[in-house]
């Protein structure tokens, strides 16, 4: 894959900054951090480098080391459960972060590329404090609390405004006509704790508003509805259903077929 023109930027300054310290590349969803990584283990990779990519949930595992393949990385091994790709020989290892806890094992490798950096680990923390490696934690979001404790510089690949005027992402228009009253609501790792958002969103008028501005605002097109957690989820499906509208539900256990 050739590289965008900020991505081709994001590695240069990210290699520079990781000389000094371990460093956090933020780029927007959409941007490409896996592709980003990609290319810093191909580079790691022809200098006869180890690497391991480490990933918060099981969804990703599969997800990384087949855009991995893509990108013509081969020598993949799995660190996950019983995957079928285990292989500890291998240069490039995609490891589950909760597997390696598990196991208490720091893998032996030169570089360590963190997904998902500001979903803080007491295990990748210990890792990064120990040394003995290079650590480049990506993110979209890289504001959770205590982070700067852990990481030594951090480097802004791309806005997301900056990705729309070249063409990258969708221009977007946000309709707010009521919203939540999120005062008491805690934020855990960067993220409001998901109980405590729901009761607070899971209110008969929000879930009215929600689906009542649907209908003023879209002309029926299909669209894709983030919610809270799952029973809020299903809560917007049955009233958009109610509604007369066809819904559909999503979840982790939903199979991929």
């Amino acid at each position: 894959m050739e590289l965008r023109d900020y991505q081709v930027k994001a590695v240069h300054d990210t290699r520079r900054a990781a000389s000094k310290g371990s460093v956090i590349l933020q780029l927007p969803t959409g941007a490409g951090k896996t592709v980003v990584a990609g290319d810093m283990i191909k580079r790691a990779l022809a200098k006869g480098k180890k690497v391991a990519f480490l990933v918060p949930y099981i969804s990703l595992v599969d997800q990384t080391w087949q855009s991995f393949v893509k990108q013509g990385i081969r020598d993949i091994g799995v660190v996950q459960a019983d995957h079928m790709l285990y292989d500890p020989r291998a240069a490039v290892q995609v490891c589950s972060v909760d597997t390696l806890a598990r196991r208490r094992i720091f893998p032996e490798v030169d570089l360590v590329i963190i997904d998902e950096a500001h979903r803080r680990s007491s295990f990748v923390n210990k890792w990064i404090k120990d040394g003995g490696a290079t650590f480049v934690g990506l993110t979209a979001t890289p504001w959770a609390k205590g982070m700067a404790a852990h990481w030594d510089s951090l480097i802004i690949g791309e806005t997301v405004r900056g990705l729309i005027e070249q063409g990258y992402l969708s221009d977007f228009r946000v309709f707010a006509p009521s919203a939540p009253d999120l005062k008491g609501v805690k934020v855990v790792a960067g993220e409001y704790h998901q109980g405590q958002l729901y009761n607070q969103v899971s209110n008969a008028k929000l879930i009215a508003s929600i689906v009542d501005t649907w209908q003023e605002k879209s002309t029926q097109e299909k669209t894709i509805l983030f919610a809270v957690n799952r029973a809020h989820a299903a809560e917007l499906q049955g009233r958009f259903i109610s509604k007369g509208v066809n819904a559909g539900y999503i979840d982790a256990l939903t199979k991929t077929e």
